[in-house]
């Protein structure tokens, strides 16, 4: 199930674990889950995508109405996660 799910997060415009729950037919808790296992096992990543050292200008920024209020992370699938969706 772990690649099913990353399989979905290679998909993924946005990651929503509820919409991969439910494409997967899955508790969103067993989701939850498997992405803490992606992590630990180093399949994917969580990038908090650091808006403070940024270098694109607020003007073009589609973070800027929320830059500072809203912690804003993204999955990041690693080298190893590659590997594993090319298999």
């Amino acid at each position: 199930m772990l690649k099913e799910v990353l399989k979905e997060i290679d998909k993924a415009d946005y990651i929503s674990k509820p919409n991969i729950a439910m494409k997967l037919n899955k508790s969103e808790n067993l989701i939850e889950d498997a992405f803490s296992q992606l992590i630990r096992m180093g399949y994917i990543k969580e990038d908090d995508n650091n808006i403070n050292n940024c270098d694109i200008g607020c003007g073009s920024c589609p973070y800027a109405n929320s830059c500072n209020k809203i912690p804003v992370k993204s999955i990041i699938i690693t080298e190893k996660g590659e590997k594993l969706l090319n298999r």
